[in-house]
């Protein structure tokens, strides 16, 4: 069985740099996730587009904590980041530049029930 949440920490780390990230100057993340009484921790440092993921209970300029459900469904894009936040299902502490910027390693939004009957998908 997959491991989604790994499987996106490993893509980042894989990903080396990201164009869409060049304007952070520097900055860290940590990802608190959480899922029968324990929890992983994640640290990705951006510095000018350049991405580092390590396995780190400390540090970041903010932090995203979340239940590993959720966040599985976010990292494989069935559920979009900030939508989560907003709803509570995800809460984030920090920088809210840093959390702006975030946002873009995650896939994009799914796409509404009204995009995908236009467009002729069926569910």
């Amino acid at each position: 069985m997959a491991d989604v949440t790994q499987d996106f920490f490993r893509s980042l780390a894989d990903r080396g740099h990201d164009r869409r990230l060049t304007a952070l100057h520097e900055g860290s993340v940590r990802f608190d996730i959480s899922q029968d009484g324990q929890v992983d921790h994640w640290l990705v440092s951006i510095v000018k587009g350049d991405i580092t993921v390590s396995e780190q209970a400390t540090g970041g300029d903010a932090v995203v904590r979340a239940d590993r459900a959720v966040f599985d469904r976010i990292a494989s894009g069935e559920a979009y980041f900030l939508t989560t936040v907003l709803r509570g299902e995800a809460t984030v502490e920090g920088s809210p530049r840093l959390f702006a910027t975030v946002r873009r390693l995650f896939p994009p939004p799914p796409a509404s029930q009204e995009t995908r009957r236009r467009r002729g998908d069926h569910e």
